[in-house]
């Protein structure tokens, strides 16, 4: 098996994984909660990376540390509106799909911040986001939903927040990296987690200290899968293309959705069946796009 392929799969399972056990802290704690004790388990591995040989590699190390520093903020508070999703009753097994489809944004906002013109096939995967996230909130016993003045639920507005806020870590990532090495991203994206919290801890006034065993438990052991997540996908990334293993990245959601049903007793009609597979067939297409036509800018520039 080639490294890239070995490191993506981990990688890839250690996010289904997370994926699953998200719901159970969500269950007793806030978003805010869940994010703040999932730090925890995020902050070991960052303390690793600053023995790395490539910590001190940057080209702009201003830029990069402000990218980097943006890129745990954004992140941290996607957490927060994705755990809060699965908080109000969000299933699992839809609130994952429609979030895979983050690359959107960036697909979306590439010719307002980079001249870059939409693709054919980028094109086609917006369409196939937009359809996937109206049939993700209707139901086949709902007639135009459209037409329906409750139209996103409570679940469903926060995973649509989650789904823009994570769009935007996709382009401060990228850009991060492309002023200081991965290392030194993650070190500093852990900062910009650290910072939330110490922001969510003066500001959100629903913080309860009373904190379930289980739920405590399993949000730091999210935070834990979160750091290890991380460095399998950037091995991954040092053994293979990214163009073949960002969209393999964005196949978790798959595992989600065929664990989420049967453990979490979760129901999917049709509708919402054909809304999930449009859902992953549309964050893999996005994502394979978006980074082939970084590849290529790259390659040219060189």
């Amino acid at each position: 098996m080639p490294k890239w392929l070995f490191y993506s799969t981990v990688s890839m399972l250690i996010w289904a994984v997370w994926s699953l056990l998200s719901p159970l802290a969500s269950q007793d704690l806030s978003g805010s909660m869940v994010q703040m004790l999932s730090s925890a388990g995020l902050v070991p591995f960052a303390l690793l990376l600053l023995f790395s040989k490539n910590l001190k590699k940057y080209t702009h190390l201003g830029k990069g540390v402000l990218l980097a520093l943006a890129t745990g903020v954004t992140a941290g508070l996607g957490n927060v509106m994705l755990y809060n999703a699965l908080g109000s009753n969000g299933p699992a097994s839809l609130v994952f799909p429609i979030i895979s489809m983050a690359p959107l944004i960036p697909v979306l906002s590439a010719p307002f911040l980079f001249k870059e013109r939409i693709r054919g096939l980028q094109a086609f995967g917006v369409v196939v986001a937009l359809v996937a996230i109206l049939l993700l909130n209707t139901t086949s016993s709902m007639s135009l939903p459209v037409a329906s003045p409750g139209l996103f639920s409570g679940w469903m507005l926060y995973t649509l927040l989650a789904l823009v806020i994570f769009g935007i870590t996709f382009l401060t990532q990228k850009g991060a990296t492309y002023f200081i090495s991965d290392e030194l991203s993650t070190v500093v994206f852990t900062v910009g987690f650290l910072l939330l919290d110490v922001i969510l801890l003066f500001t959100d006034r629903s913080l309860t200290w009373t904190i379930p065993a289980r739920a405590g438990w399993v949000s730091v052991f999210i935070g834990l899968l979160m750091g290890a997540g991380a460095l399998t996908l950037f091995t991954a990334y040092r053994y293979g293309k990214a163009s073949i293993v960002t969209p393999f990245s964005q196949l978790f959601p798959i595992i989600t959705v065929l664990v989420a049903v049967p453990v979490y007793h979760e129901h999917i009609d049709s509708l919402r069946g054909i809304g999930i597979v449009a859902a992953l067939l549309a964050g893999v297409i996005l994502s394979l796009e978006r980074t082939e036509s970084i590849t290529a800018s790259e390659a040219a520039a060189d």
